[in-house]
């Protein structure tokens, strides 16, 4: 399901929190003033260590940002309703889990790192860590078929090699290559937003992940009680939590890693969940 030709889109085979103040009880909100672009670019840059900072990331990821506040006025991508603020948060963290991806090369034996982005929307997470960590191979999921051709003309305008773009569910491409007799493809990341539960999220995600691969997902104030709940699940699927990282900046934010381990009986104890900045 890699595909042979980069950026390009193919249809399977089957079918910040804010309060707006008042100023008086009857007054209208306030209009929210956009956040420009080179801020929202910034915001990103600041969660990123400095050997992965260069000026062609640097306008990659301005031209992104410029393309999906231009394609969303007509293209339902993000929240309409203080769209640049939701772009700002979505980039900052975006950059934060590509500066845990760095860190977490170093634990992974395959010379070439693969992404799934599972759901990726106008691209959150899964463009940004493209962008971001240009060498890593990504593959993009998107059901929607707007919002698919969106991302690729982004991977083609912005001439990003090792980038495809699959107009498919997630559970579509695990079907179909069932029924082919083979398993879906392996890769080392499997990421994905906004995609339920924390044990919905790992069942799209665990078909897909190589044995210590991770997923990677965020998750608000409910983290921990998700965690607890799904520990029995992590158990039966072979899968055991990895790291819990907090974005800086948002309270109540996470970036968690839930682990495939290399055999479904091994045993983790909870104390080897990474907390933060403790795990790098």
């Amino acid at each position: 399901m890699t595909g042979d030709e980069e950026s390009a889109i193919r249809k399977p085979e089957s079918k910040p929190e804010w309060i707006a103040f008042r100023d008086t009880p009857d007054a209208a909100p306030r209009p929210e003033e956009p956040v420009p672009t080179e801020e929202i670019v910034a915001g990103g840059l600041a969660e990123l260590p400095e050997e992965l900072r260069n000026d062609a990331m640097r306008m990659r990821l301005a031209s992104y940002v410029d393309r999906l506040l231009d394609t969303n006025t007509r293209i339902n991508l993000v929240s309409r309703r203080g769209t640049t603020r939701h772009v700002a948060r979505f980039v900052r963290e975006g950059a934060f889990l590509a500066r845990i991806l760095h860190s977490d090369r170093t634990r992974l034996i395959a010379p070439a790192h693969r992404l799934l982005d599972l759901g990726s929307g106008g691209g959150f997470p899964g463009m940004v860590l493209k962008i971001i960590l240009p060498d890593v191979d990504v593959q993009l999921v998107e059901g929607t078929g707007k919002k698919a051709k969106f991302l690729a003309e982004v991977a083609k305008a912005l001439d990003l090699p090792g980038l495809s773009v699959l107009w498919a569910r997630s559970e579509e491409i695990v079907r179909i290559e069932s029924q082919r007799g083979a398993p879906p493809g392996m890769f080392e990341w499997v990421t994905g937003k906004a995609l339920g539960s924390l044990v919905q999220s790992c069942k799209l995600a665990a078909p897909f992940l190589a044995p210590e691969g991770v997923h990677w997902t965020f998750k608000g104030a409910s983290c921990e009680a998700e965690l607890a709940q799904a520990g029995g699940f992590f158990r039966q699927a072979g899968l055991a939590p990895f790291a819990l990282e907090p974005i800086p900046g948002f309270t109540e934010s996470y970036v968690v890693g839930i682990r495939k381990l290399s055999s479904s009986r091994a045993a983790v104890s909870r104390g080897t969940l990474r907390r933060g900045r403790e795990g790098r």
